[in-house]
């Protein structure tokens, strides 16, 4: 099924939309692409090109993924989603302080991708869903089930073919062992 004339719209600062835009232009009529194609062409043109701005297909954005694998490996490599050795304070008072966790790593964009793309709440802010999922194995457990209770790859549409496409990366990340065993199973 072909969508006559999707909405594309590109949003950032002027020298990053117009990189985008011209970058778009070398898609062959998106605008009437399958959005399911339309999208993983859109993911591949915003990491090979390095794009910056937000792309929307039909006012969902269309995800990097090589942004998120990117902040993803910091965070396992820490262990955490936060930083130890950058512990934050919340005041008390004018005097005391309470120790909470570190700065975070989870970056902003990661933190986006997960509170609306992969089941889950926004918990008021990323130092709040930090907070709930601290640790990779933490993220590992949402992973495997999210806040409604299901498999993050099993809550995303089909038609999302980039988050899809992310998922199972992370998932290839996250669950090496279990990814290969899988792969090897035959069906």
């Amino acid at each position: 099924m072909f969508r006559e004339h999707a909405e594309i719209r590109i949003i950032g600062n002027k020298k990053d939309v117009d990189e985008a835009e011209a970058a778009l232009k070398r898609i062959k009529d998106l605008e009437n692409q399958p959005e399911p194609k339309a999208r993983l062409e859109i993911q591949h043109l915003i990491d090979s090109q390095n794009l910056k701005a937000s792309i929307l297909f039909d006012g969902n954005t269309v995800w990097s993924k090589n942004r998120i694998l990117r902040n993803l490996e910091q965070i396992m490599q820490h262990g955490t989603l936060y930083n130890k050795k950058k512990p934050r304070f919340i005041p008390i008072g004018s005097i005391l302080r309470l120790p909470t966790i570190g700065d975070t790593i989870l970056s902003d964009y990661f933190y986006d991708f997960l509170s609306g793309d992969c089941g889950s709440i926004a918990h008021y802010s990323k130092t709040g869903w930090v907070a709930v999922y601290p640790t990779v194995e933490d993220l590992k457990a949402f992973f495997k089930k999210n806040e409604f209770g299901h498999r993050v790859l099993d809550h995303i549409p089909h038609w999302k073919t980039d988050a899809l496409e992310i998922v199972k990366a992370i998932e290839a990340h996250l669950f090496p062992f279990e990814t290969f065993m899988k792969a090897q199973t035959p069906r």
